[in-house]
């Protein structure tokens, strides 16, 4: 089960944008079909199913609806589970009727019904060969780059219900794996072909074809054996030959480590380690073995910490097994020394954690063996019953769990289905009532997921008080938190408290016994993080990223656990539990409303509100009366503190995140908690005694607190908060929060500067995050939450009454705009910008400048630079106008900067200087000199870049560390944020100009690694795409073409799935020509002489047309892009690049043409007589190209002017500092540090602007 679980969590990580997702779904219908697993190849194919009926609701498009028939279609021909059956039929029932309603009567078109479909069977054959042709024209391709064609090429056939050629892509990508295990003798392929004739012979009705596939498959196993015996005379052959480093000859070692530049001392770090490792385990026993249980836990706990990292790999969390066990034994022991149920709780979940990391059957059966017996420890020694103890129990609790779970899941599905307003256009007058019906639709959900967790937890205590006997006296088992608002979810903690008809010494035991018997009950439903047990030897380094987190005692904290334990003691205080009568525990509110909330308890703001969950009505409805009166005495004296309290603590955030955000999303705090606190603070200023949400709306609503349209609105609100937490939390797998409404790019990335070893790579372990698809309920959700934001901040700073709020809706085009440009749909974000802007009547300046600049931010967005030049030029003359022509003021600097910026990616970098050393100035005059402040930093930064982009890298680097120092300081040292990860970036860029490749990788990846921290692992955005491409830049100065490849295609891939497949924008140009350099660089004779001279020529020629192609996919692009006649670097880069590899090909006439194109335009824009490197560059291209010709003579004059303007260039100024500072380095020899300075300037065209 938990190998299908995983499984099924990886499928639902899977690529999220339109153009990503069908990919990452066809990997896995190939993995499924590879790896012969029936079940997750109906559940890919019903996801796919799902993705076209998605568009399909979009775009109302009759193509897509026979697209999501034909995958339902083909998953239930597959289906062997009756469950699975039923879902899929019900699938099917709800397209053909959400089909006829958005198409006006129209039904799918069910394809494999009609045999005759695609033509006769001549004409199939004839069809699906020339299909075949064209996707053979591929084979001197990549094996990766054939094996996603047939791919995609098979879903497609799948999704059209083309039988004949699913038949002859299963047939040909058989054939793909025969011929990679003949051609590299790997073993490994041939299993690979077999499964996928196997498959093609299930779908095969044809006799004369059957016939065929089972003779591939006997010639597959021939091949298989002649292979796999020549493989083992290949290894004895292979110990009596030398190295393949004793056999070069003469070859210089341009070998490079893959991934994180090793430190010279790792072997030794990691001997270091081992042995502090196993030290601690053997002090640690003899501690034990001593009974002194607190040197054994230090010891345990020093060895956790030696082998413990966040987010590790899963084989780092097996070493933490061994600690962990033992850690399970000391707490074992200590329990049954000092008798308190709480150290068998620590054990039980000690034992918990060692089990989910361990992967040894054995070891797991001696870790349950071990669980069972603190549980029978815990009974004998806390509950004086002697028993024995059996896991069915346990199971059928977690079975009971995931049912639940399950169920949930198809409801929340079938509303996403059958009540979604975002297939409508938002002035349609349906949408409100769609809107209307969900949130009642979700209401009822939820209402329905807090009766059955009622039920499930009345379930465990009556297991817990069947052991234990009676209680001593009548009890309430009252639910806080979640549980009593209504918006529980089937992962969320068990937060209560427990009402008692007196507080006796016996009925205060037996409550407490109960509560950890309890606990230790839930603790072995496996969902229990360690942090949560306050484990003292653990203090705050201990992340528990592999215990899934879901139901689970609420955490136990010093000041305020929300459990019967409540508050631990201190040396001034004794311990405060939440058993008490009605009138104690309504005193604990009082008292915490008064003295402790400001210290942030929070216990008053939950006691306040709770709901009956087990036990005696009267007991409950007692201690809600005495509340009611707290609450409103005095005229709600402390209801109106603990509503200016919440506010206090939330106020700041709320106004901090005003709107949407590209940046992963922690639903519960910044989605989900606001709605919760706005409605109890409506209900506490109102003298309404909050219940669960839902009912606290309606009676603001009836008392006319407010209106009808805004108590739909907060209804609407409050449901897309409830149904985004739970959404997460199921796709996540439990309580983990990340939320992403941008794409994601895969289910599991490999980490790029993984250590690779024996051909295999190792992965890190990725947070999960939920990729929401649809982002315009997000934007529904800020459509409210914003305005109710301004309403309680002004409410909080007393400058509005609650009573008197006005509509609590704003979605104007400026508002939409803002949050698409922060999505990146640039596109979208203009034309809400323009609507923008023909509505202003002209009559406020600030509006008018702001949405001018608004809407330039776009046009640099997708790529239209001098657009928006025009329009950041209007919004400064209008600034001007406004403030004054020589007047210090931040919009002025706004518009200097973004002009700066703008022509800086047109390449007039002297130009960009000027604006951006004019914002400068403005800044400092305008916070201070000295002040750290962001808009200073931002124009460091872009002075750093154009300098860059100049050739000047050291004067570069002196301002990107001073915009890291200086936002460092303003963010934090250790915060990750963008703007320190673009500066990170920066840096990697101008050292790896300086030939420090190096140096540049290392803050690549830290910036990279910042950017997902940010963004998400697999989430597509800009930021990460040009981490993406600029290491792949860095690997490909170190001649590591291949990881470089790596890298682009990747960048590639984002770019497309960020801007549209076929749009003609410069990061996707600059990625085609980033492949286009590292495919050509394969060619390099080194490379041929490493292999150890096995002649790679045809090859490598191939590589050369592969370059050829990306090329002129660039040069094209960047023509659409800056204008076919501009002179601009990009281009002369691209006509360059292309001159480099038809010479490559022995095509030098052609070549020559090329040279002197990118000649004629570097004169051009550099100036006819300037000395830089770019035209030394083409001078000497053009002198190679000629002596290759045999026109000598001239080739000679072209390689004495390079030679004289790089003579001139390297003792101009700058580059004699360059030379200077390079010398000064350790181990850099004067001839060297020339050496990487004509590199660098040779190849400084070819990094990413």
């Amino acid at each position: 089960m938990t190998s299908l679980a995983n499984k099924l969590q990886d499928l639902e990580l899977c690529l999220k944008s339109q153009h990503g997702e069908e990919i990452g779904y066809g990997r896995a219908l190939r993995e499924a079909i590879l790896g012969k697993d029936l079940f997750m190849e109906v559940e890919v194919l019903k996801c796919l199913g799902d993705v076209h009926l998605q568009k399909a609701k979009l775009s109302k498009d009759s193509a897509e609806f026979d697209k999501a028939a034909a995958l339902y279609a083909a998953a239930l021909l597959r289906c062997t589970d009756p469950d699975m059956g039923q879902t899929l039929e019900h699938r099917i029932g709800y397209m053909e009727k959400l089909s006829r309603q958005l198409l006006q009567g129209y039904s799918p078109h069910f394809r494999w019904l009609l045999p005759d479909y695609w033509g006769t069977a001549d004409s199939n054959v004839v069809r699906v060969a020339e299909i075949g042709v064209k996707l053979d024209r591929r084979v001197g391709e990549p094996w990766h780059s054939v094996e996603e064609t047939y791919t995609e090429t098979l879903v497609t056939a799948i999704a059209n219900s083309d039988m004949f050629l699913e038949l002859e892509i299963l047939k040909s990508l058989g054939d793909l794996y025969l011929q990679k295990g003949k051609a590299i003798s790997d073993v490994s392929q041939f299993p690979k072909a077999a499964a996928m004739y196997n498959k093609a012979l299930t779908r095969c009705g044809d006799p004369e074809t059957k016939l065929t596939l089972e003779h591939r498959t006997r010639y597959m196993e021939k091949i298989r054996e002649i292979v796999k015996k020549a493989s083992n005379f290949r290894q004895l052959f292979s110990a009596m030959k030398p190295s393949p480093d004793e056999s070069r000859e003469g070859t210089p070692d341009i070998r490079h480590q893959s991934g994180n530049i090793a430190r010279p001392d790792s072997l030794q770090y990691q001997q270091d380690v081992s042995r502090q490792y196993k030290d601690h385990l053997k002090e640690g026993e003899s501690s034990l073995a001593r009974a002194d249980l607190d040197s054994a836990e230090q010891h345990f706990a020093a060895a956790l910490k030696v082998v413990h990292a966040r987010d590790s790999t899963a084989q780092q969390y097996q070493r933490e097994v061994g600690p962990l066990c033992k850690l399970g034994d000391v707490y074992s022991k200590r329990g049954q020394q000092t008798g308190d149920g709480g150290d068998f709780v620590k054990a039980t979940a000690l034992y918990n954690a060692a089990k989910a990391r361990s992967e040894d059957q054995v070891l797991i059966g001696n870790i349950e063996t071990a669980i069972e017996e603190v549980e029978k420890a815990f009974r004998k020694c806390i509950l004086d019953i002697n028993s024995n103890v059996s896991q069915d129990d346990t199971e059928k609790h977690k079975k009971q769990l995931k049912e639940l779970r399950e169920e949930i899941k198809l409801e929340m599905e079938t509303i996403d289905q059958q009540l979604d307003p975002y297939v409508h256009d938002k002035d349609d007058p349906c949408v409100k009532e769609i809107e209307a019906k969900r949130a009642q639709a979700v209401r009822h959900l939820f209402e329905n997921i807090a009766q059955q967790r009622k039920e499930y937890i009345s379930l465990l205590v009556e297991v817990c008080i069947g052991l234990m006997g009676p209680p001593p006296c009548k009890y309430a088992l009252i639910g806080l938190g979640s549980q009593a608002t209504g918006l529980v979810t089937p992962y969320s903690d068990l937060e209560f408290a427990i009402l008692v008809e007196e507080e006796s010494e016996q009925c205060i035991e037996y409550f407490l016994n109960f509560t950890h018997y309890l606990h230790l009950t839930v603790v072995n439903l496996g969902e229990t993080i360690l942090p949560a047990l306050g484990i003292k030897s653990f203090n705050d380094w201990y992340y528990d990223s592999v215990t899934p987190r879901g139901f689970a005692f609420d955490g136990s904290m010093p000041k305020a656990s929300k459990t019967p334990l409540g508050r631990q003691g201190t040396m001034n205080e004794p311990p405060s539990h939440l058993i008490c009568t009605p009138s104690n525990m309504a005193s604990k509110l009082q008292k915490d409303a008064i003295l402790y909330l400001k210290e942030g308890y929070h216990l008053a703001t939950i006691l306040r509100n709770p709901c009956l969950i087990v036990g005696n009505q009267d007991l409950f409805d007692t201690y809600m009366a005495i509340t009611g009166k707290i609450l409103q005495a005095d005229g709600g004296k402390v209801a109106l503190q603990l509503a200016q309290e919440m506010l206090r603590e939330n106020v700041e955030r709320f106004s901090n995140e005003e709107t949407i955000t590209a940046r992963l999303t922690d639903v519960k705090k910044d989605i989900y908690r606001f709605p919760a606190v706005a409605v109890d603070c409506l209900a506490l200023t109102s003298h309404i005694v909050p219940t669960t949400v839902w009912k606290t709306i309606e009676e603001l609503e009836n008392q006319r607190i407010i209106s009808p349209n805004n108590a739909h609105h907060l209804t609407v609100l409050t449901s897309i908060s409830a149904e985004l937490r739970l959404r997460t939390y199921v796709a996540n797998g439990g309580q983990k929060e990340n939320l992403s409404a941008l794409a994601s790019m895969e289910s599991a990335i490999v980490h790029e500067s993984s250590i690779q070893n024996d051909n295999k790579v190792q992965k890190i372990a990725l947070i999960p995050v939920f990729h929401l698809q649809n982002d315009q309920q997000l934007f529904r959700y800020y459509y409210t939450a914003v305005p109710l934001k301004n309403v309680l901040k002004e409410w909080s700073e007393k400058k509005q009454d609650l009573t008197s709020i006005s509509t609590l809706y704003e979605n104007s085009a400026r508002v939409q705009g803002m949050m698409y440009s922060e999505l990146c749909k640039h596109e979208q974000a203009l034309r809400c910008f323009h609507e923008a802007l023909q509505k202003t009547d002209g009559t406020d300046i600030m509006e008018k400048s702001t949405l001018l600049k608004d809407i330039g931010r776009s046009y640099l967005g997708v790529g239209n630079y001098q657009k928006a030049i025009s329009f950041f030029e209007q919004a400064l003359q209008m600034s001007r106008s406004t403030y004054g022509p020589t007047t210090a003021h931040p919009a002025i600097a706004v518009s200097l900067n973004n002009l700066g910026s703008a022509w800086s990616r047109l390449g007039n970098n002297r130009q960009a200087i000027s604006y951006h050393e004019k914002a400068l100035q403005m800044y400092r005059s305008i916070y201070g000199p000295t002040t750290a402040h962001p808009h200073i930093a931002t124009s460091l930064n872009n002075l750093g870049l154009a300098w860059s982009n100049l050739g000047n890298d050291r004067q570069a680097i002196s301002y990107h560390e001073e915009t890291l120092q200086m936002r460092r300081s303003i963010y934090g040292p250790t915060t990750a944020h963008p703007d320190i990860a673009a500066s990170l970036n920066n840096l990697g860029s101008a050292w790896s100009r300086l030939g420090n490749n190096r140096q540049a990788i290392s803050y690549y990846e830290k910036a990279l690694q910042m950017y997902r921290s940010i963004y998400g692992p697999t989430t597509a955005h800009p930021h990460i795409a040009t981490s993406l491409n600029n290491l792949g830049l860095a690997w490909s100065n170190l001649g590591n073409d291949r990881q470089a490849i790596s890298y682009h295609e990747q960048a590639l891939q984002m770019c497309r799935s960020i801007y549209g497949p076929t749009t003609a924008h410069p990061h996707i140009a600059t990625s085609l020509n980033n492949l286009g350099l590292a495919w050509s660089n394969l060619a390099h004779p080194h490379i041929a002489t490493s292999l150890n001279n096995l002649g790679l020529a045809w090859s490598n020629l191939g590589n050369d047309r592969q370059a050829i192609s990306y090329h002129e996919e660039t040069l094209q692009m960047r023509r659409s892009i800056y204008g076919p006649t501009t002179a601009h670097p990009d281009i002369a880069a691209s006509l360059n690049n292309l001159g480099a590899a038809l010479s490559n090909l022995g095509n030098d006439r052609q070549a020559i043409s090329y040279h002197e194109e990118t000649l004629q335009m570097r004169r051009s824009i550099y100036g006819p007589t300037t000395a830089h490197p770019d035209i030394a560059a083409s001078l000497n291209n053009l002198g190679a190209a000629l002596s290759n010709l045999g026109n000598d003579r001239q080739a000679i004059r072209y390689h004495e002017q390079a030679l004289q303007m790089m003579h001139e260039y390297l003792w101009s100024d700058y580059n004699t500092s360059s030379y200077c500072c390079l010398t000064e380095q350790p181990g850099v020899l004067p001839g060297e540090a020339w050496v990487i300075i004509v590199r660098q300037s040779a190849t400084m065209n070819r990094h990413c602007r």
